[in-house]
């Protein structure tokens, strides 16, 4: 039981990056969205997490655009973007910079991906919002990114409740966390 942080990366000054918090103990949860490094830093290290889990590849690919992570995910009937593919390259490089700063903190940080979180999990995004606001206090919800954070921290809660798998690439790519398909954890 925890904190457990959410993170729908977008880079600095072109879009909003999603931050979500869920406080297990308190049954609270948090959003924001914030425009830097800097806030995001911040306001993850505050936080205290036990987990931080982003949205958006922590590693590059071994061998062409798509790490071994995406291509087995595909199998699975979930799409993620391959991350060396157009802008992807940027937010790729700013989440494994993000990435480094937090696990040099002493911040244990999962790459998760929403959407695939979502599918597995066979819910829309309107049920998870009814979900998390009927089982937490928060504030209103005020766009996606917001959202999609705070399922990445559902994501980690799920996690330290062994209740996900890891999609793991080739030495050095990384890996991705999902729920697993017989998940029956509901807060």
């Amino acid at each position: 039981m925890g904190n457990y942080v959410g993170l729908d990366l977008a880079l600095p000054g072109r879009r909003r990056t999603g931050f979500g918090l869920l406080d297990e103990i308190k049954r609270i949860y948090d959003v924001k969205t914030l425009s830097s490094r800097h806030e995001v830093i911040k306001h993850v290290v505050e936080s205290m997490p036990k987990f931080v889990c982003i949205d958006a590849p922590l590693g590059l690919p071994r061998y062409g655009i798509n790490r071994l992570v995406e291509i087995e995910a595909r199998r699975r009937g979930l799409r993620l973007i391959p991350p060396l593919l157009g802008s992807m390259k940027s937010l790729t490089m700013y989440g494994m910079e993000i990435a480094s700063i937090l696990r040099k903190q002493g911040i244990a940080v999962l790459e998760v991906h929403p959407t695939s979180t979502l599918k597995i999990l066979n819910i829309t995004r309107q049920g998870f919002l009814k979900m998390i606001t009927s089982t937490f206090n928060g504030p209103i919800i005020s766009n996606k990114h917001e959202l999609d954070a705070l399922v990445a921290a559902f994501t980690c809660l799920l996690h330290d409740r062994g209740c996900t798998e890891e999609l793991i690439g080739y030495e050095g790519e990384g890996s991705l966390v999902i729920p697993q398909s017989n998940c029956t954890y509901f807060i």
